[in-house]
C-alpha cells in the first residue's frame, strides 16, 4: 500500500517537533529553580504553624521559614487543631452549653498572612480522634443533642470568624477515623484513639458495593453532619484524609466505600487526602498508587497528597520497644543508603502523583527539624537541612516536578 507523501511529511513533522520539544525541555531544567517554578497547575503547599521552629509568623526561624515558603510554594497548609497549636477548643470544660467558646485567633492570623501573600489556603483539621481534643472532652458524657449543638457551634465559629468560610480554599474536615491498617472505623469511647463523635450514631451503607468490596455495613452519622454543616456555610473544597491508604489495601478500601456512600447519598465531598508518611525501607509499588488515585478520581473527587515526608519506621509494636534513630543509623554508609532511598521515594511519589492528576501536593514541613513534638525526631525526613541548605531530596522533588510538566 502506498502511503501518501503528505502523511509521511506530517509524521516527520511530529517526530521533529517531539524531539525539539524534548530537547528544549532538557535544556531548560534549572538546578536553581524553586518548586513552584515547575508545579504548573498543581498546588504545592507546606505545613505551617504560627509559633515554634516551623513557624512563619513568630519565632527565631520565622523569617527564614517565610522566605523559603514564599519562594517555593503556591500555598500553605495551616495546622491548627482542636487542642494544639493555638487550638480552637476551651482548655477546661465549659459549665454549660451556652458557655462554649472556640478560639479562632490561631487560624485567622495564618489565613490573613496567606491572603496577603496570595497563597492557596488549606486548613488541617476540624474533626479527629479524641487525642487531638482536650482530654476533658474525651471523658465527657454529652447527649446526642448536646454533641450536635457542639458540632454545629464549633463549625460555625471557625468558618464565620474572620470570614474564613470564603478565604480558605479547602478544609480538611475529617482526619484519621479508620483503625490502623483496616477499613473499619474507630470506636466511640474515652480512650485517646477513640472518636467521641461516633456517639452520634450510624447510618446504613448506600455505597452499592458487595462481597469483599463491602468493608462496613454502616457509616458514622457525624461524617455526614460535618460535611453538610460546612457546605451550608462555605463553597470551599471539603477533604477527608487518612494514613496508610496511598497504595491501596483494606484501609483504602474502607475510605473508598465511604466516599462512594457519600456520593450516592448526596453528601458533599470534594477530595480525599493521602497522608504519605512514608518509610525509606519499604519498596513501594507506584503502579498501585497510580491505580488507587485513579479509582478515587473516578468517584468524582480530587486526590491530594497531604502530609508527605520520608523517614524511618521506628514504631515497634507487638511487644517490641520503640527504636531510636541510633539503633538504625550506626555508620555513615547507613545514612548514605538512607538518603539514597529517601530521594528515590520522594521522586517517585511526586512523579506518580503528577502523572495521575493529583491536584494538590503538600509536604509535612520542609526542614530537618521537629515539626510536632517528637514526630520523626532526628530522622532528617524532609527536603532541606537544618541550616536551610538544600538536600538531594529537594532536587528529587524538583526533578520530578520538572519531568512531569505538560506542554
Amino acid at each position: 500500500m502506498k502511503v501518501p507523501f503528505t502523511r509521511i511529511f506530517n509524521l516527520f513533522q511530529i517526530i521533529y517537533l517531539n524531539i525539539f520539544s524534548f530537547s528544549l525541555l532538557s535544556q531548560s531544567y534549572d538546578y536553581n529553580s524553586t518548586l513552584k517554578s515547575y508545579s504548573q497547575s498543581t498546588i504545592i503547599t507546606s505545613q505551617v504553624r504560627s509559633d515554634g521552629n516551623k513557624a512563619i509568623l513568630r519565632g527565631s526561624e520565622s523569617l527564614k521559614n517565610r522566605k523559603f515558603v514564599l519562594e517555593n510554594y503556591s500555598g500553605i497548609q495551616m495546622s491548627v487543631y482542636p487542642a494544639w497549636d493555638n487550638g480552637f477548643w476551651p482548655k477546661t470544660k465549659p459549665e454549660s452549653m451556652k458557655d462554649f467558646y472556640f478560639n479562632n485567633d490561631g487560624l485567622s492570623e495564618l489565613v490573613n498572612w496567606g491572603i496577603d501573600n496570595k497563597m492557596y489556603l488549606i486548613h488541617h483539621c476540624l474533626f479527629f480522634p479524641n487525642k487531638y481534643f482536650p482530654e476533658w472532652f474525651w471523658k465527657s458524657d454529652y447527649s446526642k443533642d448536646e454533641l450536635n449543638f457542639i458540632l454545629k457551634s464549633y463549625i460555625k465559629t471557625i468558618l464565620i470568624s474572620n470570614d474564613n468560610f470564603r478565604k480558605v480554599d479547602a478544609f480538611n474536615v475529617i482526619n484519621e477515623i479508620f483503625l490502623m491498617n483496616k477499613g473499619l472505623y474507630r470506636e466511640t469511647g474515652d480512650a485517646a484513639e477513640d472518636v467521641k463523635w461516633m456517639s452520634l450514631g450510624y447510618e446504613e451503607d448506600k455505597s452499592g458495593l458487595d462481597g469483599k468490596d463491602k468493608i462496613n455495613d454502616r457509616h458514622p452519622v457525624f461524617i455526614r453532619k460535618v460535611l453538610e454543616e460546612v457546605r451550608c456555610l462555605s463553597t470551599s473544597k471539603l477533604e477527608i484524609r487518612d494514613f496508610n491508604i496511598a497504595f491501596g489495601g483494606h484501609k483504602s478500601d474502607g475510605l473508598y466505600q465511604l466516599i462512594k456512600h457519600l456520593k450516592n447519598t448526596g453528601v458533599p465531598i470534594d477530595a480525599v487526602g493521602f497522608q504519605c508518611h512514608l518509610n525509606y525501607n519499604i519498596d513501594y509499588n507506584y503502579s498501585d498508587m497510580f491505580k488507587n488515585i485513579k479509582r478515587f478520581q473516578a468517584l468524582g473527587v480530587e486526590v491530594f497528597i497531604t502530609e508527605l515526608d520520608v523517614g524511618m519506621n521506628l514504631w515497634g509494636g507487638n511487644g517490641k520497644p520503640r527504636r531510636r534513630v541510633s539503633d538504625v543509623m550506626r555508620t555513615e554508609s547507613d545514612w548514605a543508603e538512607y538518603f539514597r532511598k529517601q530521594n528515590d521515594i520522594y521522586y517517585n511519589v511526586i512523579k506518580t502523583a503528577r502523572e495521575a492528576g493529583v491536584t494538590l501536593i503538600s509536604d509535612w514541613g520542609f526542614r530537618d527539624d521537629i515539626p510536632y513534638g517528637n514526630w520523626r525526631k532526628d530522622q532528617k525526613a524532609w527536603l532541606i537541612n537544618k541550616d536551610y541548605s538544600k538536600k538531594e531530596a529537594f532536587y528529587s522533588v524538583l526533578r520530578a516536578l520538572y519531568e512531569t510538566q505538560k506542554f
